[in-house]
């Protein structure tokens, strides 16, 4: 025999494989006491304990478990099974084990078994080397089979023929020395002579039939792939459960256990590998060129079924189903072939029509090769039987040999009818009439076809005698003389079908009931008592549907008013709460800007100076206090709305830093920001979230006392690619809050008992922050002892921003450069609003123009240059033509600027719909009274700023 080598390569890693084997043990006592004695060695060292604590302490053997078809399978359920598993489970019974499975890549979870990190792999082949590394039990698990596997493209090559392998190249992956040595017998004795060729590389050796450099590969199960067949296969290697060698005990109880299985049961893993391995290799179709020939040029083949005959050919919603279908379909499949249907409504109809020249075929042909002769055909191998049983009249008390037998026209049933007088009629369901009306005394069929007809009548006469313990095999039929090509064809096609094929077709049509309409005579014969019982239900419960109808109707009708007397009621609230905002920040406007142009003027005296200080801080507590009430409205209404945008959250923090350090350092207190980020950058709703913290800081600041410390932390606690999960928790040392008020702290307007002694305030603030939290995405938490502080907290993720944010505000010198020479359109009809706002305007030297309404605005506007004013504060509320409509007016004119110019709202309505509309109208900002002096100037930078991106 010739060899061929070819340069050494890697070295491949142990490969999985599977077959039979068994061994005999010595006497029963030993084995068990080996048994008992290595799993105490293993588990409890030399601590004398019962089994049964035994059994309880016993910790989870880890095994390796890399999926493997056959020897270690995971199911879509998450179960396991294949030929290691059935092991483990069978040596449980003997050592009390119990399984922890660990799944990865083959070489990583060897590495493991080899570091001692796992206990357990199955499927080992015994390698030179490879008992250094694993200790391998007395005794293997079974015996695998090599398999010479060739492309099915290769036409020289037939597995029925082995003297096709003459000549052929074979590659062989050169460590596997004992498959090498099988091979070698296996083509000595059958006289073959081939080229072995071999590889070091594994890579190399699995493409050797795709490079075209071998004709077939020794290897088995886990080479075959969809393209390749098996030219012949032989028994080869022995493989095995192995154990870590950092414990030996293991490996020797392992081996006592195996020893009393295989004692128990010498056959154990040639079961197995019939259990997880195909018996036998279905190859694929390789048709001659006049097949080939025949099936280009064939034109649909005409199939005669029998109609509506469950579970042969059977439709259900409106889809063509049976066993006849799916068997035909798979043959379209694998030839080619293409088949249409012609309907019977009997045996012996179906028969006819293939005698008659009007089909090409029959489809469900069930007598043997006499029969088939006898009416003019020649049938193919089976592709499915059916058990047949006996219906007997339960009259009839006669013997074989004198009795009638009902058979349908077109079967012959004369080798089970003995000396019995056969009686024919048209169809099965005939034959069950007459032995239920004494026609006949019994009749032989299918006993699927029972179901369909038990679904649809009621035979009261007709018992079930016995099963025959006979099968109908049902197969395809063609007429003599027979059609070569086409039959050679077709038997290709059915002895390609495998064992589960088979049984998938037979169990799909069988087991799984068809949808058959039982009749009302059915019904009344087989359940008298349940039909009246239904039809006194029907009665009781038409009579309990026609009253819970109208109760059901007036209640309705009921919660209909109460439900628009809500809305309404609603509706009024939300409109009030609107007017109230409106009329209540309009002269709120005028306090907070008067406040300010008499502060900024540096004619005030000291007292004055400290006058006006307390009005401008009771002013802003009063808007507070208002906007506490609005939030909590919008959040009852499921009105509130989180936005999602980019900002700067260690920014923010710093932000909050310097409005509450000065109020801490007056009260005599230690403030403490902690900002620990891996990056700053995220999206979400920056005003919520300062609002929230901003309300928890308010509330330290109230109820901590002098000396005391409040800390607030933002920190990262994970992080992804895409997302954080930030901490964010705000501690003080202040008087904490009791057991008992815990639970109705975030109730609106609820304070802890004798805080409103400390402190004024609604009591919406923690309500608030707890829904604005919960709509982020979090939970508030609170942990609080009296007289200990409190600390509240809550965790949110949130999208990480990957983009650059904008540069941070201006300093006041370049602020005031940028504001200096504007030129600005104001649209307010309040005189003194815009007496205000006129003021403001003029000491930073900006230009100012005044319209006492939206049409005086957009006039001014259309008659001034392009690019004359460079802002637009726009009122909403306005007579004549409000500010919503102005806006529009402008943004319509045909001039370059009336689509980039910023136009700020400025108005008292402060809801969310407000500013949705404002935008909606063109409007690029949105500035709500009343303002302070420093909010108007960032909204006019934030306008004109150079860069900065204005939506149109």
């Amino acid at each position: 025999m010739k060899r061929k080598h070819r340069a050494a390569r890697t070295p491949e890693k142990p490969v999985h494989s599977r077959r039979k084997g068994a061994n005999r043990a010595a006497n029963c006592w030993v084995r068990k006491a080996a048994i008992v004695l290595a799993a105490l060695l293993l588990v409890l060292g030399s601590n004398p304990v019962s089994p049964a604590v035994q059994a309880a302490e016993q910790p989870a053997l880890r095994v390796a478990f890399p999926p493997s078809i056959g020897l270690s399978e995971i199911y879509e359920d998450g179960s396991y099974g294949g030929c290691v598993y059935d092991w483990l489970q069978e040596i449980a019974k003997y050592t009390g084990w119990t399984y922890e499975f660990v799944t990865g890549d083959v070489e990583e979870l060897l590495q493991e078994i080899e570091d001692g990190k796992l206990d357990l792999m199955g499927g080992m082949f015994l390698s030179p080397g490879l008992e250094e590394k694993y200790n391998y039990p007395k005794y293997n698990m079974g015996n695998n089979y090599s398999l010479l596997i060739f492309r099915q493209d290769d036409p020289s090559i037939k597995r029925y023929d082995l003297s096709t392998l003459n000549g052929k190249r074979i590659g062989a992956l050169k460590r596997a020395s004992s498959k090498i040595e099988k091979l070698d017998k296996f083509l000595d004795f059958n006289k073959i002579e081939c080229e072995l060729i071999y590889y070091d590389d594994l890579e190399a050796y699995e493409n050797c039939l795709e490079t075209g450099e071998t004709d077939l590969l020794l290897g088995s199960d886990v080479y075959m792939k969809e393209h390749y067949n098996v030219a012949a296969q032989f028994p080869s290697d022995p493989y095995y459960l192995v154990s870590t060698k950092s414990k030996p005990a293991l490996c020797d109880a392992l081996s006592s256990a195996m020893e009393a299985i295989y004692e128990a049961n010498p056959n154990f893993a040639e079961a197995l590998y019939t259990k997880y391995f195909p018996e036998r290799y279905i190859n694929s179709i390789a048709f001659t060129e006049e097949e080939q020939a025949f099936i280009a040029q064939s034109d649909p083949l005409q199939v005669a079924v029998l109609d509506n005959r469950y579970p042969l050919f059977y439709e259900q919603d409106r889809v063509v189903k049976g066993i006849v279908p799916e068997c035909l379909d798979l043959i379209s499949k694998r030839t080619g072939l293409r088949f249409e249907y012609v309907y019977a409504n009997s045996y012996q109809e179906m028969l006819s029509l293939v005698q008659n020249g009007k089909a090409d075929l029959v489809g469900s042909f069930m007598d043997g090769d006499s029969s088939a002769g006898a009416l003019g055909f020649a049938r193919t191998v089976s592709f499915a039987s059916l058990d047949s049983v006996v219906l007997r009249n339960k009259q009839s008390f006669g013997k074989y040999g004198g009795m009638v037998m009902a058979a349908p026209e077109g079967r012959d049933l004369a080798a089970n009818a003995k000396e019995d007088t056969i009686c024919y009629y048209a169809k099965y369901q005939d034959c069950m009439e007459a032995v239920n009306n004494g026609e006949a005394d019994y009749t032989r069929m299918p006993a699927v076809f029972i179901e369909d007809f038990y679904a649809k009548d009621y035979y009261a006469n007709i018992t079930l005698v016995a099963d025959t313990n006979t099968q109908d095999e049902i197969t395809l039929a063609l007429p003599l003389p027979v059609d070569v090509p086409l039959y050679s064809i077709l038997s290709k096609a059915l002895n390609s079908f495998s064992d589960e094929e088979t049984a998938r077709i037979l169990s799909d049509n069988t087991l799984t009931l068809r949808d058959s309409k039982a009749t009302l005579k059915t019904l009344l014969y087989t359940n008298p008592i349940l039909v009246v019982g239904i039809c006194v239900g029907i009665v009781v419960l038409l009579s309990a549907a026609f009253i819970l109808f109208n109760f059901y109707r007036m209640r309705t009708k009921m919660i209909q008013l109460k439900l628009k007397k809500a809305e309404e009621t609603s509706q009024a609230k939300s409109d009030f709460l609107s007017r109230m905002s409106h009329e209540i920040r309009t002269p709120m406007n005028a306090i907070i800007g008067l406040t300010n142009l008499t502060r900024m003027s540096g004619e005030t005296t000291p007292l004055v100076e400290q006058n006006l200080i307390k009005i401008d801080s009771s002013a802003k507590f009063l808007l507070s206090l208002l906007g506490d009430v609005l939030d909590m409205s919008k959040i009852e209404s499921e009105k509130m709305r989180i936005d999602e945008a980019p900002f700067d959250l260690s920014q923010l923090a710093a932000q909050i830093e310097s409005m509450f350090a000065v109020q801490a350092a007056n009260k005599g207190l230690r403030l403490q920001i902690v900002c620990d980020l891996q990056a700053s950058s995220f999206i979400g709703d920056k005003m919520r979230l300062q609002q929230v913290l901003t309300n928890l800081l308010s509330n330290a600041c109230k109820f901590t006392d002098r000396g005391g410390v409040i800390r607030m932390t933002i920190a990262e606690q994970r992080r992804t690619e895409d997302t954080a999960q930030l901490w964010f928790c705000v501690k003080d040392s202040g008087i904490g809050i009791r057991k008992e008020d815990i639970n109705r702290i975030f109730h609106a307007f609820e304070q802890a008992k004798n805080s409103n002694l400390r402190a004024p305030g609604t009591g919406l603030g923690l309500a608030i922050s707890s829904n604005l939290v919960h709509l982020m995405g979090g939970e508030l938490q609170v942990e609080s002892e009296p007289d200990a502080g409190s600390a509240f907290s809550f965790t949110l993720t949130l999208p990480i921003y990957k983009g650059k944010l904008p540069d941070t505000p201006q300093n006041e010198k370049k602020a005031e450069a940028l504001l200096q020479g504007l030129r600005v359109l104001l649209a307010e009809d309040n005189e003194l609003n815009a007496e205000i706002a006129v003021a403001l305007l003029k000491m930073q030297k900006i230009e100012v123009e005044r319209a006492i309404n939206g049409q005086q605005a957009a006039v001014l506007f259309a008659n001034r240059p392009v690019g004359y004013y460079d802002v637009v504060l726009m009122d909403i509320n306005m007579p004549v033509m409000d500010g919503l409509a102005a806006t529009r007016a402008i943004r319509s004119m045909n001039r370059t600027d009336a689509r980039t110019i910023p136009i700020l709202a400025m108005t008292a309505n402060t809801f969310q719909e407000d500013r949705d509309m404002a935008a909606k109208a063109g409007m690029t900002g949105f500035l709500s009274k009343p303002f302070d002096v420093d909010q108007l100037y960032q909204a006019l930078l934030d306008a004109v700023e150079p860069g900065k991106e204005r939506p149109l």
